[in-house]
């Protein structure tokens, strides 16, 4: 297998800190990226799955119940949550 010069070296330098092999180093992130090629590709079968089928007013009625009574048990009102909407940590 071939590799760009500037990948090859990654991969040492990789190799070196880890203390392991070349073959352990690639495997490692030849999984790394089949995860995330997966991920993308579960991501996408959702966005699809939903735009063929979004939610119904019933359902956004129902979650936006949900979140009501969680945060009214937690003793938190909607009125909280619009002064900290805009804010960030």
């Amino acid at each position: 297998m071939s590799l760009p010069s500037d990948l090859f070296a990654r991969i040492e330098q990789r190799r070196h800190d880890r203390e392991s092999s070349r073959s352990e180093v690639v495997a490692e992130l030849l999984w790394r990226g089949w995860r995330h090629v997966e991920d993308e590709a579960r991501e996408e079968r959702y966005r699809s799955s939903y735009q063929a089928q979004p939610e119904t007013e019933a359902e956004r009625s129902w979650a936006e119940e949900a979140v009501r009574d969680l945060f009214e048990a937690r003793d938190v009102g909607w009125s909280d949550l619009d002064n900290t909407a805009g804010a960030t940590s």
